[in-house]
């Protein structure tokens, strides 16, 4: 089963996702973040289907009036994201990034025609300079586009979805969730990250190759939370 596939997960940063959202665990998430949160996704109801922002069940969840022409700054193929839902006290969009592993965080761009390519760096180009005042070309090359890719997109969809927050019904403030899982017992003990100090760490050394400060991320609506692992019954 690949990554981005629906069902029940077997194991990973899908499974620790699909069992924190789930309503024996997710209160956890809720006290660590401040409020109650509506899901959309990973949820059993949707056969734990992962959404792309512009897919219709999101635009519903999330009551964007112009639909998918917003996202015309982006290929049709948008990144899947693990986890979507809405504060209940806030209205707050909350896109989540799980991940139980610190090698899951190593992304290339795989677009493979020059369109989507072209269209793909100037978007990133554009947040990472007007944004993060990233003006470095080889930064922006090989951190932005190859090493750090997820986390680049992750920013712009960040940024691009508190824009379109004037035009939706049901969100108002977008924060971007990093989900660190702790001893995820799905990896084999050597392979798993054992202590938070080491998802800070890793963090911040990703943030520093990129060019940009924790907290010129954090200003914009990033939060990273460690969680420990739920329990496998």
């Amino acid at each position: 089963m690949s990554n981005t596939s629906k069902g029940p997960a077997s194991k990973g940063s899908k499974l620790m996702m699909q069992m924190a959202a789930s309503p024996l665990q997710k209160h956890i998430i809720d006290k660590k973040i401040g409020e109650e949160l509506l899901w959309l996704s990973p949820i059993a109801q949707n056969d734990y289907e992962e959404y792309q922002l512009s897919e219709d069940e999101v635009i519903n969840f999330l009551g964007l009036n112009t639909g998918k022409a917003d996202f015309k700054f982006w290929p049709s193929r948008q990144p899947q994201w693990d986890g979507i839902a809405v504060g209940k006290d806030t209205a707050t969009l909350y896109l989540i990034e799980a991940k139980s592993h610190l090698k899951e965080t190593i992304t290339d761009c795989s677009a493979t025609s020059d369109d989507s390519k072209k269209l793909i760096s100037n978007t990133i180009q554009d947040i990472a300079k007007t944004i993060y005042n990233v003006n470095d070309v080889k930064t922006i090359k090989n951190h932005w586009m190859k090493d750090n890719y997820q986390l680049a997109n992750r920013l712009v969809f960040l940024q691009k979805m508190k824009e379109l927050s004037s035009k939706a019904q049901f969100y108002e403030n977008v924060k971007l969730i990093l989900l660190n899982f702790v001893n995820d017992p799905t990896w084999d003990e050597k392979e798993r990250v054992t202590d938070v100090k080491d998802w800070k760490d890793h963090y911040n050394s990703i943030f520093d190759s990129m060019g940009i400060s924790r907290d010129a991320v954090e200003k914009e609506g990033l939060v990273e939370i460690e969680y420990s692992a739920p329990y496998i019954y």
